[in-house]
C-alpha cells in the first residue's frame, strides 16, 4: 500500500531533548534515593510524566505526591531542558522537506502538551500539516489513540502512515494503530525494545533513504 503520511514523535526525534530529560531525572532520582534502572527508565520514555512518577511513588513508597514531583520536574526542565535550547536532531528540516517532495503529509504525535508542541514548531520553523498531543486523548502512548488522531488530522488512514519513534512505548502504540514504524536510535539513551519496529536507523539521513527507496 502506498504511504502518504509521515508522523514524527517530537522529543528525541525532532527535538534533541530526551538526553536532557534523562540528565534531569538522574538528578531527581539521586535526590530521592531511587536507584537508576536503565531498563525500567526505557519503559518510561514516550509516556507522560505523571505516569512515571505514579509508578515510582508506589514502587519506592516515596513520601511525595505526583503533583509535587511534576512541579519539581517542570522547574528543572525550565532550567536545563527548555525546548528553545535543546536544539533539533540533525537532519530534521531536510527530512521534512524530502517528505513533502515525496508527497507525504507530515504530522507530529507527542506525549507533550499542545503548548510545548506549538512552541517547538514556531521556534524552529517546522513545516507540519498537523499535530496531536497525548493530552488530547484518554491515554497517551503506548495507547494507539494519539497516532490515530494524528492520521485523521492529515486525512490519512493508519495503514497509509509511517511513524518515526525513539521509544518502545511509541512503537507499540504505532503498531497497534496499524502503522509502519521506523525506530530512531540514540546511543546516549537507555536501549529500547525494538521488536515492534519495521526499520531501525541511527539518523534522519537513513530515514530519508527509506522514503526515497519505496
Amino acid at each position: 500500500m502506498k504511504k502518504n503520511g509521515l508522523i514524527f514523535d517530537m522529543d528525541g526525534v525532532i527535538l534533541d531533548s530526551e538526553i536532557q530529560y534523562f540528565k534531569v531525572h538522574q538528578q531527581m532520582f539521586e535526590t530521592l534515593s531511587i536507584p537508576l534502572d536503565r531498563v525500567q527508565y526505557a519503559t518510561f520514555m514516550g509516556k507522560t510524566g505523571d505516569e512515571m512518577w505514579q509508578e515510582l511513588i508506589t514502587q519506592h513508597d516515596l513520601p511525595h505526591s505526583t503533583e509535587s514531583l511534576l512541579a519539581l520536574e517542570h522547574e528543572l526542565f525550565q532550567q536545563h531542558a527548555k525546548p528553545e535550547e535543546c536544539g533539533l536532531k540533525d537532519g530534521v528540516h531536510e527530512l521534512m522537506a524530502l517528505a513533502r517532495t515525496e508527497g507525504y503529509k507530515v504530522a507530529i504525535a507527542s506525549s507533550s502538551s499542545l503548548e510545548k508542541i506549538k512552541r517547538v514548531i514556531t521556534h524552529y520553523g517546522l513545516t507540519v500539516d498537523a499535530y496531536a498531543s497525548g493530552f488530547e486523548v484518554p491515554r497517551s502512548k503506548p495507547d494507539p489513540a494519539i497516532f490515530q488522531l494524528a492520521a485523521k488530522r492529515i486525512g490519512q488512514t493508519p495503514e497509509a502512515c509511517i511513524v518515526i519513534e525513539d521509544s518502545a512505548n511509541g512503537m507499540i502504540g504505532a503498531k497497534e494503530a496499524g502503522m509502519e514504524v521506523i525506530a530512531l536510535l540514540d546511543e546516549r539513551m537507555p536501549a529500547q525494545a525494538l521488536h515492534h519496529a519495521d526499520h531501525v536507523v541511527s539518523s534522519h539521513e537513513a530515514i530519508g533513504e527509506i522514503l526515497r527507496n519505496r
